[in-house]
C-alpha cells in the first residue's frame, strides 16, 4: 500500500487489512499466519509528514528452544515522522536524540506503508521466543524433544577448560 503525498491536506485517515500472501515478512524466524490490518492517519506539517497508527497481526515464530511453532498476537502502535532526504541532510545534528528514533526518510512523493508494516513486525518479535516458561528444549546428544521424554542421555560434559572452577563452586 502507497500513500501518494500530492493531494494530501489536513489529517488523513487510512485503514487498510491485507490479504494472505500480499505482504510478505522476509525473515527465516517467523512468517504472518493471517493478513495483518493497519488503520491510521496522516498529518503534513509544513515539509514533514507525521503518521500514526495500529497494526494487528498474528505471526508464527518458533520456540527457541524446542523449535514447535509458537503463534505470537502482534499490536502494536507507531508514531513516525518522516522528512525528504534533502531537509534529513540539512538539519546537521551532532548527536542522534530518542526523537530521531522515529523519523524516517522519504521521496517527499510518497509513503510506503507495506515497509512501515513490515519494519513494525519484525520489531515487535521479542529476542526469544518460549513455547512455555519451562520448555526443557531438545537433547543435544540425541535430538529428541525433553517436553516429551525423558531420553536418558547424560547432561554434556563440562569443558575441561572449567573444570576448575567447578571444583572451586562446589567447594572441591
Amino acid at each position: 500500500m502507497r500513500i501518494e503525498l500530492a493531494n494530501l491536506e489536513g489529517p488523513n485517515e487510512f485503514a487498510h487489512e491485507y490479504a494472505p500472501g500480499e505482504l510478505v515478512v522476509d525473515d527465516e524466524r517467523s512468517r504472518l499466519l493471517e493478513g495483518p490490518s493497519i488503520s491510521g492517519h496522516i498529518i503534513r506539517a509544513d515539509r514533514r509528514i507525521n503518521v500514526n497508527g495500529r497494526i494487528d497481526a498474528l505471526l508464527q515464530v518458533e520456540c527457541d528452544r524446542c523449535l514447535k511453532p509458537v503463534e505470537l498476537p502482534v499490536k502494536s502502535e507507531f508514531k513516525l515522522e518522516y522528512v525528504t532526504a534533502e531537509d534529513y541532510r540539512t538539519q546537521q545534528a551532532v548527536e542522534l536524540t530518542e526523537d530521531d528514533l522515529d523519523l524516517s526518510v522519504f521521496d517527499g512523493a510518497v509513503i510506503d506503508i507495506d515497509e512501515l508494516v513490515t519494519e513494525e513486525l519484525l520489531l515487535a518479535v521479542p529476542a526469544q521466543v518460549l513455547c512455555k516458561d519451562n520448555c526443557l528444549g531438545i537433547c543435544l546428544v540425541c535430538g529428541a524433544d525433553r517436553n516429551q521424554i525423558d531420553c536418558g542421555c547424560a547432561k554434556a560434559e563440562v569443558d575441561p577448560r572449567w573444570a576448575g572452577l567447578k571444583e572451586l563452586v562446589n567447594g572441591k
